[in-house]
């Protein structure tokens, strides 16, 4: 598996209980996956770029010969991989995920290169995704599955801790801090924002002229973020349009620990979420009623609890650490050469 991240230090946060398990470690702990992550390639290989990528993408071009199946964590370095696959006439049987595959950029790589010869299966976390991957970018329907994303519903648990009058929002990729900072505006709450991102810092948001008085950012380890949920009564997460599942993460870390989350209902971000049912959800740029929303359940602690409580059972039925890795292992099982590797 081709991970995105230096799993020797992660391995380290996870056993101190300072981080959630991320998916690989489990891959490799549970189904005998084999890692070549960051790690493998150096010390300067720590933040995601398009030269690492190739330099990863070219590491596991040059270990392919006699293995199973080879595991992509994106479409940045599987798209360059399957393209080096071609170009050396690799035929290894490759999955890849999908998070954000209908960029512009991505449009024509596809289109014109068509890297899709020498990927076996494309598993994506938005159904808008899927479908648009099929009808727009070429790949065949077979080889498209739809797999939610998840949370480590150990690290990510309800607290026994009072909550406050605070709405708290997470993340900084495809955001709209704007129609949020209105919406807060004489909220009777205060609102923190741990705004930081390390995949796509570039990635589109909109931010406000300037912050109301209640509001207020800020940087939040993994622990300091548990922290921050806990307290909270309601997680916010307002999203600009866009047709991925932007939100995913802060949306699934918050329904995990029991709480109510208010999220925008954009193209990519309704596979989660059922209105009414485990969260409530917005139009897209709409201030109003993202107030309105908010203030409700300030207002009212058994319409959280409801919301909360329905939302941590689904995560912890369907949507946990070990469902999301077992369909894994499943897909590779499925396509690899020697299927009984990854049982």
């Amino acid at each position: 598996m081709l991970v995105s991240d230096r799993a020797d230090a992660r391995r380290e946060e996870v056993h101190q209980g300072r981080r959630p398990c991320p998916e690989y470690l489990r891959l490799e702990e549970r189904h005998g996956v084999e890692l070549l992550d960051w790690s493998r390639l150096g010390e300067h290989a720590r933040a995601r770029s398009g030269r690492l990528s190739m330099a990863h993408a070219r590491a596991a071009l040059g270990r392919l010969r006699g293995v199973d199946a080879v595991f992509s964590d994106g479409e940045h370095v599987g798209v360059p991989l399957a393209l080096g696959m071609r170009v050396r006439s690799l035929d290894v049987p490759h999955l890849m995920l999908g998070h954000h595959l209908t960029t512009g950029a991505k449009r024509r790589v596809f289109r014109l290169l068509r890297p899709q010869a020498r990927i076996s299966r494309v598993v994506v976390h938005s159904r808008r995704q899927l479908a648009l991957a099929e009808t727009e970018l070429g790949i065949p329907r077979p080889s498209l599955h739809f797999l939610p994303y998840f949370a480590d519903t150990g690290f990510w648990t309800p607290q026994d801790v009072e909550e406050e009058a605070l709405v708290l929002a997470v993340g900084r990729e495809h955001r709209d801090y704007a129609t949020l900072a209105a919406a807060c505006v004489q909220l009777p709450a205060r609102v923190f924002i741990a705004a930081g991102s390390r995949f796509s810092p570039g990635a589109r948001q909109t931010r406000p002229a300037a912050w109301p008085a209640n509001v207020s950012t800020g940087f939040a380890d993994h622990l300091e973020l548990r922290d921050w949920y806990a307290r909270a009564s309601v997680v916010a997460v307002p999203l600009v349009p866009t047709d991925f599942q932007a939100g995913i993460t802060t949306l699934l870390e918050a329904m995990a620990m029991g709480k109510a989350v208010v999220v925008t209902a954009t193209e990519g971000q309704r596979d989660v979420v059922r209105d009414g049912v485990t969260g409530l959800t917005v139009p897209p740029g709409d201030a109003t009623a993202l107030r309105e929303a908010l203030a409700c359940l300030l207002a009212d602690p058994a319409e959280r609890a409801r919301l909360g409580a329905n939302a941590r059972e689904l995560v912890r039925r369907r949507l946990s650490l070990e469902a999301y890795t077992d369909e894994l292992a499943r897909h590779l099982r499925e396509i690899s050469r020697s299927p009984s590797v990854y049982a």
